[in-house]
This record gives C-alpha cells, structure tokens and sequence, in this order.
C-alpha cells in the first residue's frame, strides 16, 4: 500500500436608549434581549436583518443536522497560500460557482467498526453480498468480531460500492426498503444490494427524495468541514457565511505547516503542529524543512472522537481516515453544473456525470498535515479499499 504523496496529498440590537427613569430603563432592557424589538441607534426603526449564516443541531442520535445559509455558498479565490498551486487544494466552492444545499444531518463520528459489523450480519442474512467485509481500524481482521479495544475505531478496507450498499441494509434494518437511497437507475429503481456488481453500483442513481442512510455529496462534506457562522476566526467570507480556510484543518484555528508558508506572526512550526494535533490524527508534520513524523509516532487509526470537534461538533473531518462521498472526481468540480442549475445557483451538486474515481476527502493517520487541509480533495476507485480509508453517514432530514 502506498502513501497518498503531495503531489495529490500525502495523503485540507440591540435597540439601546438613555432614559432617566429607573423603570423604563428596565422596560427598555427587557426589550432589547427580543430579537424581535424595535430600535437601533439613532431611535426608532428596524435593525437591519442579520446575515443568513446558517444553523445546526446536535438531534441527539449521533447526528448533527444541518441548515444550510439560504442564500447560498459565494465561491471565492483563497487570497493566502495553499500547500500547492493544483486546483485540488481548492475544495469545491470556487470563484464564479454560487452553491445552494438543503438541510441534511452528517453523522458525528466517521462509521466505526462496531456499527458496520451489526448491519454487516444482518445485511448478509438479507440477500445484500459485499466485495469486503471491513476491518476494525488499521490494524483489525477482516469481518471479524468487534473486540473491546478496537470497536470504536472507524471501519476501513471497504470500497466506495461496499459503502453504498451497506447504506441501503442499513436504511432496509431501520426504516424499511422503500426508503434506500441508491437505486439502479431514475428508471429503475431496484435497491441495490450487490457491491460485486460493479456495472450496477458504478451507475447508481440517488434518490434524494427518500430519508435513507447515504453517503455525503462532496459539497455537503466540505460545507460541514469549514462552516464557522459568523466567527472570522482562520475563515474566509463566502456571501454571508464564513468558511475555514483551506490551508486548515476542520476545526483548527491556525493554518497547517507545510513548505512555502510564511508563519503568521507569533507562530512557530511546533504551534502550528500542535494546533493541528489537537484536531486531527495524522503522521507527519512539517517542520520548516522537511516532513517529520509526530513523536510518539503516528502507527494506527485512533478511536473516534480522539480529538476535539469542529464548529459543527463534528468529530475527525480532518485526519484518522480519508472519508468516501458520493460523487465522481473531476479536477474540476463545476464540470457538471448545468445538471443541477436552479434560477442560476447550483443546488445540490452530486459530481460528475461520470469517471474513473469517486471522491475522498479529510486526510488521514496515514497522511501529512496537507491531507487534512479542508480545500484537499482526492479521488479513488470506486473498488479500491485502504486501510486508511472509511466514511461518514449522511441522511435527509
């Protein structure tokens, strides 16, 4: 097994008065904390209407559901350095490219082991055939029990067909079939359940009308890996939201290290990789002259939720294993747009039409800090099972 290299990477109101009187002074205050209240300085009016950035929810069952800014993800050009010049540094929200989501909930953590493995049983009782069975981590035996030590550690080893059709048992278990997100066709909407039937699975078709478990479009992926809100903090203003930036990690407030940086001004490379390290599990670091490897050694995956969440309470969208979404790769990301134009804003992209890959993104413990970058985005095989390589959940609210 190789390294993914650097050269893809190695794997990125208050109405406010003056009033004498001691009980209007209160009446007036008790009005100031509705967001409803008239007011703003100068007296009387309506304060403007705040910038639409969106919203989230932590539903209590392991995901976080998402709302989306209304008003669509602006693209811009990143104004600062990126560990390389090739467009997929950039992530998927580039300049001239406006994008719309719906709401959807991601799930918390990437999938672990212990969880794969129930529905792996039962969907193998069930008529659904899988390429891999999974092991528990990096270091796990394929399709074997879960054990105390390693349950929590996120599934790898299964291709991005063994993933769609374990979305559909999944769905089958808990919701019922006619629920199943991935389908043969528009056309024909056979559920699918066989990942060695390649030609069927590497046409799928999702039907994002049903409530199923899927994978995450390449789009809603990197909006829950960089959303901030309002807060400025290491983000970039895209229309109304800010976002990470792409030279960083999902929940990082500094930039990763890596050639061609200039620190920022009271940083050294040891900050910036503890920075990182406090987000993300990964292997090497740079350390202004060479890549390094962590001390102790980064040697495995780690147990989900190892390291602090993102502004989502999102767990290791940067680092631990890349993580499998639903599109096709293409360098560039808007080659498909006209499919999924509405009134002039993309909505909803799933990718390509077609290709030879299908998208990762995150990083990895088997990556540099460049693979956690935010903008860095990969594609694989649509076969190809690594042990540094799973998936996150998605499902329509």
């Amino acid at each position: 097994m190789t390294k993914f290299t650097n050269n893809k990477p190695k794997a990125f109101a208050k109405a406010h008065a003056f009033l004498g009187a001691a009980f209007v002074l209160l009446i007036a205050l008790i009005f100031t904390a509705c967001p409803n209240s008239a007011g703003g300085s100068g007296g009387g009016g309506t304060p403007p209407t705040p910038p639409d950035v969106g919203f989230f929810e932590d539903t209590g069952d392991g995901f976080i559901k998402i709302i989306p800014t209304t008003t669509g993800i602006v693209g811009i050009d990143p104004g600062y350095t990126l560990p390389g010049s090739e467009a997929y540094w950039k992530g998927v929200f580039h300049a001239g490219r406006k994008v719309k989501l719906s709401p959807y909930k991601l799930g918390k953590t990437e999938v672990t082991y212990e969880v794969w493995h129930e529905v792996l049983t039962w969907a193998e009782s069930n008529g659904y055939v899988f390429a891999n069975k999974g092991k528990e981590g990096s270091d796990g035996t394929e399709g074997a029990a879960p054990t105390e030590a390693g349950k929590k550690e996120p599934v790898t080893t299964i291709s991005w067909r063994d993933c769609i059709v374990w979305c559909n048992a999944y769905t089958a278990k808990t919701m019922g079939e006619g629920e199943c997100v991935y389908r043969k066709s528009k056309t024909d909407i056979a559920v699918l359940k066989n990942a060695t039937d390649t030609a069927s699975c590497d046409a799928a078709y999702a039907d994002m009308s049903k409530k199923g478990f899927r994978l995450p479009t390449e789009a809603e992926w990197e909006y829950a890996a960089r959303w901030q809100g309002s807060d400025k903090t290491n983000a970039a203003q895209y229309g109304d939201v800010y976002l990470t930036k792409l030279n960083s990690a999902s929940g990082a407030k500094k930039p990763i290290g890596f050639s061609g940086l200039a620190l920022p001004a009271g940083e050294t490379w040891e900050t910036l990789r503890d920075e990182l390290t406090r987000v993300a599990v990964y292997d090497e670091w740079w350390n202004g002259t060479d890549w390094v490897d962590q001390t102790p050694a980064t040697t495995k995956t780690a147990a989900v939720k190892s390291k602090d969440p993102n502004a989502l309470g999102l767990y290791d969208m940067s680092g631990n294993v890349w993580e499998w979404c639903f599109d096709w790769y293409k360098d560039d990301p808007a080659s498909n747009d006209a499919a999924y134009m509405q009134g002039g804003i993309v909505t909803d992209p799933q990718g390509g039409a077609s290709g030879t890959s299908r998208v990762s993104r995150g990083g990895s413990w088997y990556s540099d800090a460049g693979g956690c970058a935010v903008g860095s985005r990969y594609g694989s095989s649509p076969d190809y099972g690594g042990y540094n390589l799973g998936f996150r959940l998605a499902w329509c609210p």
